[in-house]
This record gives C-alpha cells, structure tokens and sequence, in this order.
C-alpha cells in the first residue's frame, strides 16, 4: 500500500524538522563550548599547528578561534529558528566541507587526542567525531534540498536581529572568557575546589606522550625528547579523585603539600608559559606580592618552565616573591591566560583570574583588610545565566512580534 501524497509531504516535513534539530543544536552547542573557553580553544589549534610544524602569530590564532565560534553559534541558531534558510545551511555545508575531511584525517592519523569539537564541555574519540560529522552532513544536505519547505520560527522582516544577537551572545562569552576566565568552568579547578592534595592523598604523576600512533607513561624524570607528543597527565596511586597538581623547588622536591596544609590565604601567580609580554605587569605582580606580606596572604609564583628557561624570566620580571614550577598543562588546566592570578583560602580556590584584567589601581583602595577578598569570580555561573536570560529574552521578543500580524503584516512571506 502505498502512501498519500499527504502522508509523503508530511514525513519530508518532519525529517526538516529533524535536520534542523540534530544540525542546529550540533553546531549551537558547538560553538557555545568555544566561545565559553577561547582559551581552551587557542590551545587546541596550538597542538594541531604543532602537530603539523605550523606556526601563525598569536593575535591570528585567537581572531580566528572567536570568529569560528561566534559563527558556528550564530549559524546553529540560525538553523534552528528556521531563518535564513538559505544562508544558515550553506554556512553550516561550508562548515562541513573543511570538517568532514578533517576529521577523517585526525581519526586516521591521530595527531591530538581529540578534535576539540565542544571543548572540555564534552570530550569524545576522534572516530566518534568523524562518524558525527557523516551525520550532520548527511542532514546538511537533506536541508539544502528541502529546507525552505517549512517555515521557519520568525518573521522574515525582523530575523536579523535574532542573528545580531546570535552573534552577539557568543562574543561576549569569547571577550570575558579570554581576557577573564570562562563564564562556565568545565575543567577540574572550579571555583571552590582544591588545588593541591593534602599529603595522605598524594599520588605519583605521569605523563602520557604519542608518537607515531603510539602512546606510553612516563615518569616525570623519564619525560621523552620533543618528539613526542603530550596527550595527558594522570595521577596514580592516589586516594583522591580530584586532580590535583605538583610543585617543585629548585631541587626537584614536590613542596605542594606544604600549602595543602596551610589554612593561610594565598595568592598565586600561574605562568604556564612565560613569555616577554608578562614584562609590562613584573612590577604591579611584585606590588602585589609586597601587599600580600603585609595582609597575611603570601604571593607565591608558579611557573610552566625550570632550568635555563626559568633563570632567564627570573632575570627578566626580578620577581620579589617565591617561584617555583610545575608542569605547564595542569597550569593551563588551572587557569586560563598567559598569566592568571589564583586566589585562596584554606587550600580552596575563591577567585581566578587573568593578572591583565586585575586593574594596578586596586591596591590603592581604602577598604579594610584584604582588598583581594572583594575580587569575585565569574566562573560561578551567575553571569552565564543573567548572559543567556538576555539573549534568550530577545529571541522572544522577536518570536512574539511575528505572532502580531498588524505589526508585521507580511511577515509570512
């Protein structure tokens, strides 16, 4: 028996529908995990850079991280509303054309653990990647044939501002997660964590690295030449789950637990990779270590780099505070910035922070006792929510205008 016209059109009908779904929020949620961390971000297009033997100038890298993700977000929502029908699924094909051959070679090749597709939000194998993007194209293409046979969510005359806020939204969460922090912390140091083990739970680190497809732990005194690739660190013999980092003096001994067991307040500076441009903030950084001596909160340095590299950056910022290292992944994976302040009490993270978005002038205030404790975090989540509540208010608005047919007469056209 076979099926009406009707029952045809009504199935093609749904499978748009479907399409826009599975598309739509594959490549919202897509670049809403980017523009939450454009860090995490930048350092993902580092690793494949270096995996190739590439290199572009930072400044690039980052406008082209943004722009990625404020247009993925925008196409995603785009597709889902059903505007700009024609636009929105190119965009999205265009997307695909790069990705869909990309990944097929990641998945082959392997040259990073993963593709970074939803950042730390959601972490999958290259292969599940690869298989992800057959769908999505396959979708695409449905869409492209099909699309403009359902009308979509808003009205035609006033879809552009539902798309300028679409844009909009993303960036906003790009410009504080970059010169801040994330809005959203997915990584294992959120705020209210700790970020050393106490000495009982205190595990040995090692470190797995990749070559030519394959993958071994090393110990930290057994770290390969720069040939191999670093994947991940892991903690062994440990009694806690929560990760945790080590720090190392100038002996090489694990002096982490000395602050675990501190109930003081502290203020630290992580550099994960030091570099000329922490220069210009060497003095407000030792103002603020000579603030902490005199309001019981020491100021002590963490640094992604030892031997002739660390004597030289010391000889560079002359720092006039402790500094020791550790290794520059858990830094990254601490705190977001070429350099970030992290403050804390009783071994708990309060507050983090990039150093350059601390204004010099905060040391000058008049409040009682520790001005640092009136810095707040924004990776708490109440800005994320009050950010999305703004934008979803606006997509509303537009949504119920169309439902007004004498302010838009034709806006079923």
């Amino acid at each position: 028996m076979k099926l009406g016209i009707s029952a045809k059109m009504r199935i093609r009908l749904a499978l748009v529908v479907i399409c826009r779904i599975v598309v739509g929020a594959t490549f919202l949620v897509a670049g809403w995990a980017k523009a939450i961390d454009p860090w995490g971000f930048v350092i993902k297009v580092g690793e494949y850079l270096a995996a190739w033997g590439w290199s572009l100038p930072h400044e690039l890298i980052v406008a082209a991280c943004v722009g990625i993700a404020c247009v993925e977000f925008c196409t995603g929502a785009m597709i889902l509303l059903g505007a700009f029908k024609r636009w929105a699924v190119w965009t999205a094909a265009t997307f695909m054309v790069f990705m869909l051959p990309l990944t097929a070679y990641i998945a082959l090749a392997n040259p990073v653990d993963d593709c970074g597709c939803f950042g730390d939000f959601l972490v999958i194998s290259n292969w599940a990647t690869f298989f992800k993007n057959i769908v999505i194209s396959a979708a695409i293409a449905y869409l492209i044939v099909r699309n403009r046979a359902v009308p979509g969510l808003l009205p035609v005359p006033i879809q552009w501002i539902a798309m300028a806020a679409s844009f909009a939204f993303p960036l906003y969460l790009s410009f504080v997660g970059y010169n801040i922090q994330p809005l959203v912390d997915f990584r294992p140091f959120k705020t209210g964590t700790t970020i050393f083990t106490p000495s009982e739970e205190i595990g040995e680190m090692e470190y797995i690295y990749e070559k030519n497809g394959e993958e071994r732990q090393f110990a930290l005194d057994e770290l390969p030449d720069s040939t191999w690739t670093f994947v991940d660190a892991v903690e062994i013999n440990a009694d806690s789950e929560q990760p945790a980092i080590s720090v190392f003096d100038v002996n090489g001994n694990d002096i982490a637990r000395q602050f675990s067991e501190d109930g003081s307040d502290y203020l630290y500076l992580i550099v994960a990779n030091p570099d000329l441009q922490f220069i210009s903030r060497a003095r407000f950084v030792n103002e603020l270590a000579e603030y902490g001596r005199n309001h019981d909160c020491p100021l002590i340095g963490i640094v992604g780099v030892d031997g002739d590299a660390l004597a030289e950056w010391e000889a560079l910022v002359r720092p006039r505070f402790p500094v020791y290292t550790a290794e520059d992944t858990s830094l990254k994976m601490l705190a977001r910035g070429t350099a970030a302040l992290v403050f804390t009490r009783e071994g708990r993270i309060v507050w983090k922070r990039t150093l350059a978005s601390v204004d010099t002038s905060v040391l000058e205030s008049h409040i009682e006792g520790n001005v640092l404790e009136t810095l707040t975090p924004v990776d708490d989540g109440r800005q994320h929510l009050w950010a999305c509540g703004i934008y979803l208010v606006v997509i509303l608005t537009v949504y119920l205008l169309g439902q007004s047919p004498k302010l838009l007469p034709n806006h079923k056209k």
